[in-house]
């Protein structure tokens, strides 16, 4: 009996210090779990890249807000302060979401940076494929169908906000649509 006792103590113990659930599979990288399951399983959905912000894209940005008159400061291609009021100001009056920071969104508006708005294309696309060949591995295929619609409506919008900036910022350079010079005409460039 005192064998019997001590045995049903030590497994007691011992339980205690067994997670109170484990899951069989870790969420593939480029993805987060969204929901667990009692079972064991998780559903994940796609993990999306920010948009790579270099000092020409933020020169750019810069020379863009002066020109529509939102005192961004000289275009240095450093976010300073003045840079990221005149940013908060922008996305303000636009109706975006207020960062003060160059997100794919503001960037798209401001028809800058468009090959680093449509870089993220891809990886949105294959964590959306992981996300969704996880999610079937799991068996949850209703998520596996949401997982990949949001990679390739994620990496959609991307080439076409990114298509679009290219192409209107392009629009802008070759119809010469330059700040003035101060005697009312463009400036040659």
């Amino acid at each position: 009996m005192t064998k019997s006792y001590v045995a049903a103590t030590m497994i007691i113990a011992l339980c205690s210090f067994l997670p109170a659930q484990t899951h069989k599979t870790k969420a593939p990288k480029g993805t987060v779990v969204e929901k667990r399951h009692s079972d064991g399983t998780d559903e994940v959905q796609p993990e999306f890249k920010k948009v790579r912000v270099t000092p020409d894209v933020v020169k750019s940005a810069q020379q863009k807000l002066d020109d529509d008159g939102y005192n961004a400061g000289t275009p240095d291609g450093k976010l300073g302060p003045a840079t990221q009021r005149a940013i908060q100001k922008y996305q303000s009056d636009k109706n975006l979401t207020v960062t003060g920071k160059l997100d794919e969104s503001t960037l798209s508006h401001l028809n800058v940076g468009a090959g680093n708005t449509m870089a993220t294309a891809p990886s949105a696309l294959g964590n959306g494929a992981k996300a969704a060949g996880h999610d079937l591995k799991e068996r949850h295929p209703i998520a596996a169908a949401k997982a990949f619609g949001k990679g390739v409506g994620h990496a959609s919008k991307s080439v076409a906000e990114g298509t679009k900036s290219e192409v209107v910022g392009t629009t802008g350079k070759i119809a010469n649509k330059s700040k003035p010079s101060p005697e009312g005409k463009p400036v040659p460039r």
